[in-house]
């Protein structure tokens, strides 16, 4: 076989494996589109919650009543936004890590923390190891030895 045949016959091998790629997509398209459905729902469950979050710490309440309707609030935009097939337990999920979320972004919150609220000490803060001191001393210059000389 020449060069030029074993060209043809890469290009036909590297055609009929493109088809079957092809294929093989072809036929879980379904799968893959109910996947990426699927993340884009809990992307779009992790805003409503953390709007729905601030929205209800805003109106107040006791801790239950906020977490209920935080719930009635999530549920609500989800189904107006065609999404039905979301559980109660994820739902709180979302809530309890939106909470989560929040707390750590308020510095309000953080400056009533008396651990994170209190001034360091000078001799507490920790300095890079990879740097070396400074010498004190400048050391008396030496003709220099060489090295390579056979000198025993």
């Amino acid at each position: 076989m020449t060069i030029k045949d074993w060209i043809y016959l890469d290009i036909t091998v590297a055609s009929y494996i493109i088809a079957v790629v092809a294929g093989v997509y072809a036929k879980d398209k379904a799968k893959i589109n109910r996947t990426t459905r699927a993340g884009q729902a809990y992307d779009v469950l992790g805003k409503v919650a953390t709007n729905a979050v601030h929205e209800v710490e805003f109106l107040g309440g006791t801790s239950k009543e906020k977490r209920q309707m935080g719930y009635e609030l999530i549920n609500q935009a989800l189904h107006y936004m065609g999404i039905n097939d979301v559980t109660a337990n994820m739902i709180y999920g979302a809530l309890e890590k939106a909470v989560a979320a929040m707390h750590l972004a308020d510095v309000e919150e953080l400056e009533k923390d008396p651990a994170v609220n209190q001034d360091v000490d000078e001799k507490d803060i920790m300095q890079p190891v990879d740097q070396l001191p400074k010498p004190e001393k400048v050391a008396p210059a030496e003709p220099a030895k060489d090295v390579t000389a056979d000198d025993k």
